[in-house]
């Protein structure tokens, strides 16, 4: 009866059985080990060494101006064009490089566990075939969040703020973040999904990978670049501006449709991860 009375009962969530068990040995994959340093800090050299680069302009702009090499007028231009262009810096490769990580990340979600055979002999306990796929989803999610959106974000902002003086609204800055964040998770989703489609890992990363840095795709299918994440945080135009740069400066967005897009492909993904993975035998 002592023995008994360590143990926890678990209520049988039907469709869901064994999420909660699951999603916490996912976590722990990110929380209880480096890993969420280590992608941290990889991301951080990238993403925030390119931006401390072109803010060290403004120490030169600066010192042009004290020796009179240019005027106060033209030192200011300098400097409103500075800000554009550290902020645009930003936002393209916090889209670009994590990208690249999210998609490693997620390849081997489906790809490593079949292929080890993990995945057979974990649903051969007490769990749903769904509850397994949306516990390394939420898991990944939430890693990502952390390490390659709000610690860039943060770290960013006051390279930013130290660099070019001036100090973005938060709000607006984190909803600038946030359509970083979607971007990832549409590439996450992507790669989950693929993982349930195929057996190899050559389509499962060489697809999202050509995503990635597809994006000159738009100029040959305009259409592309209206559902596809490429016009959240890069310039596919004079008419179509970063999207999270506008957000971030608090200008009125030209256009939602690639957020929606974006959104509404991010959301079949993983409806068809789910209907494929329901399918399959292990």
């Amino acid at each position: 009866m002592a023995s008994n009375s360590a143990l926890i009962a678990v209520k049988d969530r039907g469709w869901l059985n064994g999420f909660d068990n699951l999603f916490r040995s996912e976590n722990h994959h990110w929380w209880g080990t480096w890993q969420w340093v280590v992608q941290a800090l990889i991301w951080m050299a990238i993403v925030n060494g390119m931006l401390a680069m072109v803010t060290l302009s403004a120490s030169k702009i600066d010192a042009a101006q004290a020796s009179q090499e240019i005027g106060a007028a033209e030192a200011g231009a300098a400097k409103e064009t500075l800000a554009q262009t550290a902020l645009m810096v930003f936002f393209l490769f916090s889209g670009l490089a994590p990208a690249v990580g999210v998609v490693i990340i997620g390849q081997d979600a489906i790809i490593q566990e079949r292929q080890t055979g993990t995945i057979a002999w974990v649903l051969s306990k007490p769990v749903s075939r769904a509850a397994f796929l949306l516990s390394k989803l939420f898991a990944d999610a939430l890693g990502v969040l952390v390490s390659m959106v709000l610690v860039q974000g943060l770290v960013a902002y006051f390279i930013y703020r130290a660099g070019t003086g001036i100090a973005l609204s938060i709000p607006r800055f984190l909803a600038g973040l946030g359509l970083v964040y979607l971007l990832l998770l549409f590439y996450l989703t992507l790669t989950l999904m693929l993982g349930t489609l195929f057996r190899s890992r050559g389509p499962v990363i060489g697809f999202p990978m050509l995503l990635v840095f597809g994006n000159q795709l738009a100029s040959l299918a305009p259409w592309l670049g209206k559902i596809l994440p490429w016009n959240l945080v890069m310039d596919l135009g004079p008419d179509k501006p970063s999207l999270a740069v506008a957000l971030a400066q608090g200008q009125p967005l030209p256009t939602v449709t690639p957020v929606i897009g974006t959104a509404i492909l991010t959301i079949l993904f993983i409806a068809v991860a789910l209907w494929r993975f329901q399918q399959e035998e292990f």
